[in-house]
């Protein structure tokens, strides 16, 4: 299935404003994805194609961060009050 904001599948939109259509297409243009704006000022709006441009692919997962680890001024985890630098860690 082709991606929402390409040639085959492009955003469709409805607003009830002119000026905000013309927001949109201007959004749509700077981020170069295709878009088709309705103005409807008796319907309500619909945004929600923009909406999941906006947000990105839904598979799209934030990179996992990595664990902080024991510094060398922490309290030792084996649990004896210690810093850790004069418990575990001194060799």
């Amino acid at each position: 299935m082709a991606k929402v904001g390409s040639d085959k599948r492009p955003a469709v939109v409805r607003v009830r404003t002119m000026p905000k259509g013309e927001q949109i297409v201007a959004l749509c243009e700077r981020h170069h994805w295709k878009v088709i704006v309705g103005i409807e000022p008796d319907q309500p709006e619909d945004l929600s194609d923009i909406d999941l441009l906006l947000r990105g692919p839904a598979g799209e997962r934030p990179a996992p961060r990595a664990d902080p680890g024991i510094g060398r001024n922490d309290y030792c985890p084996c649990g004896s009050g210690k810093k850790f630098k004069n418990c575990c860690a001194a060799p």
